[in-house]
């Protein structure tokens, strides 16, 4: 929540944010999202019910990162987490703690990915 909570507040002006406390949540409003077009996913890996690592092979079976790029948001730094994390087409990843200025970059390379 306090990842989501500091997010949100350094791009909320810009984006209306779709919070998601755990990954069954992510797939939930993936799969019933009408109303809105989700332009980036921020994915936390260490996520409870199911994992940041669940939500990247669900994405991959249902060929969805095509439409909704991704990024990661971690506290795990280590060589073997970052290198399975893309091993999936994820855009980049924000390794904690990071800045303001940190979030805003990625999510505008984010969004911004498919346009490239």
């Amino acid at each position: 929540k306090l990842v989501n909570n500091f997010v949100k507040k350094m791009i909320d002006e810009k984006y209306e944010i779709l919070p998601a406390y755990d990954g069954q949540e992510v797939i939930n409003l993936i799969n019933n999202n009408q109303n809105y077009k989700i332009e980036c996913l921020l994915l936390d890996l260490n996520m409870p019910k199911v994992s940041g690592f669940q939500v990247l092979d669900y994405f991959q079976e249902h060929n969805l990162f095509k439409e909704i790029p991704v990024s990661i948001i971690t506290g795990e730094d280590s060589k073997d987490m970052i290198n399975k994390a893309f091993q999936y087409q994820i855009v980049d990843m924000l390794v904690k703690p990071f800045s303001a200025e940190d979030v805003k970059r990625v999510v505008n390379k984010t969004i911004s990915f498919h346009e490239m």
